[in-house]
């Protein structure tokens, strides 16, 4: 019975012994993996941190790199802009440095608020404060540029300013491909962060596996060999196996809480992505393995016309896609399974799909990858623009049938977008100037240099009135500088064609037409009407025109002013004895002796037959009578040369009559030059008689 209880009771102590190594190897691995799966916790939140703060970074980055030409162009548009309305465009422009000194702060040195980390990487770090020209310093410059211009006032802000042209040159080239390659080396770090978490985390899963199979072979083997040892004797381990039982219950009682937590932020993930989906405008689809659906919204349902249940588990592209497009789709997406990569990944493009019915229509398409249960799903949101694209062929046509109509009527066209300063032109606009359509800038300033410097100002306020509502259309005829030096001349003719909600002129279009051949001719028009087609001297209308406002002038200031009346002697007698054509060359010769002989403020002009007239400005009764009696002796020396004969002579009679307190008008200042001329002739003729005054 000894040996007996005490073999028993070495059984018993072997077994408890087995069972406490047992519970301590099993105890062991639980810790281990409760370890592993609080470091796979804070590795996913390390990945979340990570992500979120890339994220930011290339975010305020990116949006560095929009700043930077937006502030060169309301610089550009400050400039181009007339003085009224710049106020705006300084606001705006200051808002957009303000903006982007505040990201630039954010960057260098963090921003909590934004996003933003203090601390930056050797590279980055380099990258911003090399002394060689780092971004630090390149930022600031552009900044200080930018203020500095805005401290300028309305006389200063020209296109060839210092401070506009660095802006300029300075935003489009070394300072966007600095930030650009700021955001670059940003989101490569990013990259690198990822994939050294996503290593970590493969190593600590392969751990697990590891330590789940050690587990297995440690305890759950040695366990089943003595079991049937063990089951014998539990009623004397049950204080211990109730112990341990308690342990147990409280990991899986953890385990369970940790697994309803996920399980809950999951169910709240899915709840927002079903709100999301459901209430979308846009047809939201995913599809996973060999392009079968595995989401399908309501807007989808809407724009395809196959319920949730008829999409689900079925091949996209045998459903949607065009048959011409089916190959190209499947290869594309086989590609896409294994290397979450495409030509599409990332883009939106237009493209034609069907409906249930079989027709087709075309979409705007829009794919993302994302990453599910360890395999590549495709998500699209879908939209369709058949009316988008009915209106884009309206415009196509109606600016194909603009272009034929302008260009029958050979109009050259403008069309000025009012907020960005910015200018449409087509080619006939182009080559009435003499330049080729590629040659023109696309801007008002630009414009503003071809008109003729003594039109600008009269054609910018015609515009201007229309802006501000004091005409309802632009009218205006002025001259624009030709590439040949030449003058055109130019009707321009315009209206507001788009306003904003508040009623601001937005967008204005016009066109030009070239006059320069209407021009010439009513020049020529009235260079007739007012000029003798023979003498060459005034018309008797224009002449009188004329008078009246020298007789104005003289009576507004109190200046003397004088009228001859001139006949030529026996003028019929050449005529009879000579021909017209003598007689011609003798009023011909007339008027070059008057116009030599007389000073070049005098105006003559031929009243009719052999009868001139002479208005003599800021000339008194003494001076008028010595200009007739030069005039007199100088027609008397003249001669005419004629065919086959001696040269003629002749003699001319002149009245003379001074302005007098009585000469209210022109015809009474030429009545008593006239009457003095009467006298001339009737007392021997070839001389020269003066008016009485009245």
């Amino acid at each position: 019975m000894v040996n007996r209880k005490l073999l028993t009771d070495v059984h018993i102590a072997q077994n408890c012994a087995i069972a406490r190594a047992l519970t301590r190897r099993y105890a062991v691995a639980l810790m281990l993996v409760a370890a592993l799966s609080t470091s796979a916790w804070f590795s996913l939140r390390l990945v979340i941190a990570e992500q979120q703060s890339t994220a930011a970074i290339v975010n305020v980055s990116g949006r560095q790199r929009m700043l930077s030409q937006r502030t060169a162009l309301f610089a550009n548009l400050l400039a181009m802009t007339p003085p009224p309305g710049r106020p705006a465009i300084r606001s705006q422009l200051q808002e957009a440095v303000d903006l982007m000194e505040r990201s630039h702060r954010g960057l260098t040195r963090g921003d909590p608020a934004m996003g933003l980390p203090a601390g930056h990487s050797p590279k980055v770090h380099a990258m911003y404060f090399d002394a060689g020209g780092g971004v630090d310093a390149q930022v600031a410059a552009y900044i200080q540029a930018v203020r500095q211009l805005l401290q300028l006032s309305d006389e200063g802000l020209t296109a060839d300013n210092p401070l506009l042209l660095q802006i300029t040159r300075t935003a489009p080239t070394r300072l966007v491909a600095a930030l650009d390659a700021m955001v670059k080396q940003y989101q490569a770090e990013g990259e690198a962060n990822v994939r050294r978490v996503e290593t970590t985390e493969t190593a600590l899963w392969l751990l697990t596996l590891a330590l789940l199979a050690l587990e297995a072979g440690l305890i759950f083997q040695p366990f089943v060999r003595h079991i049937n040892r063990v089951v014998g004797k539990l009623q004397q381990a049950t204080g211990e196996l109730q112990l341990h039982r308690d342990h147990l219950e409280e990991l899986v009682r953890q385990r369970t809480e940790e697994l309803q937590s996920k399980s809950a932020e999951l169910a709240e993930s899915m709840e927002k992505f079903r709100l999301i989906s459901s209430a979308a405008q846009d047809a939201i689809v995913i599809i996973g393995k060999d392009a079968e659906v595995v989401h399908w919204n309501r807007a989808a349902e809407q724009l395809f016309g196959y319920s949730e249940a008829e999409a689900l588990g079925r091949n996209l592209h045998e459903m949607i896609v065009p048959a011409p497009m089916r190959d190209f789709a499947r290869a594309g997406y086989q590609k896409f399974e294994q290397t979450g990569q495409g030509i599409m990944i990332g883009k939106t493009i237009q493209a034609s799909s069907l409906r249930k019915g079989g027709d087709e229509f075309p979409i705007e398409l829009s794919i993302s990858a994302v990453k599910l249960q360890n395999s590549w799903h495709a998500l699209s949101i879908i939209r369709d623009v058949t009316k988008r694209k009915g209106i884009e062929d309206t415009l196509r046509r109606n600016e194909e049938q603009l272009r034929f109509v302008l260009e029958g009527a050979e109009l050259g066209f403008w069309d000025w977008n009012i907020r960005t300063g910015e200018v449409l032109r087509n080619s006939r606009w182009a080559e009435m100037l003499g330049y080729s359509h590629d040659e023109i800038r696309h801007t008002t300033q630009q414009w503003t240099d071809f008109v003729h410097p003594d039109d600008r100002e009269q054609a910018w306020q015609s515009i201007l009135d229309v802006i501000e509502g004091r005409s309802p259309a632009h009218k205006l005829e002025y001259r624009m500088l030709h590439k040949d030096g030449s003058i055109r001349w130019i009707l321009d003719q315009a209206k507001v064609m788009q306003r904003d909600a508040a009623g601001k002129p937005i967008r204005m279009s016009g066109t030009h037409s070239d006059i320069t051949e209407r021009k010439r001719l009513e020049a020529e028009l009235t260079r007739q009407a007012r000029t003798d087609h023979l003498t060459g001297v005034s018309s008797r209308g224009y002449f009188m025109e004329q008078a009246e406002q020298e007789l104005a002038s003289a009576l507004r200031y109190r200046n003397p002013l004088a009228m001859l009346m001139m006949d030529i002697d026996f003028f019929k007698q050449v005529n009879d004895i000579h021909g017209h054509k003598a007689g011609d060359a003798v009023l011909k010769k007339l008027a070059d002796v008057c116009r030599e002989t007389l000073r070049e403020a005098d105006i003559i002009g031929r009243m009719g037959g052999e009868e001139f007239a002479v208005l003599l400005p800021q000339t008194d009764k003494g001076n008028a009578i010595d200009a007739a009696e030069r005039l007199k002796e100088a027609l008397g020396k003249a001669r005419v040369p004629l065919d086959g004969a001696m040269p003629l002579s002749f003699t001319v009679s002149i009245g003379v009559a001074a302005l007098s307190a009585g000469d209210d008008s022109v015809d009474a200042l030429l009545n008593r030059a006239d009457q003095a001329l009467y006298r001339a002739k009737h007392s021997g003729r070839n001389r020269v008689c003066v008016a009485a005054a009245e």
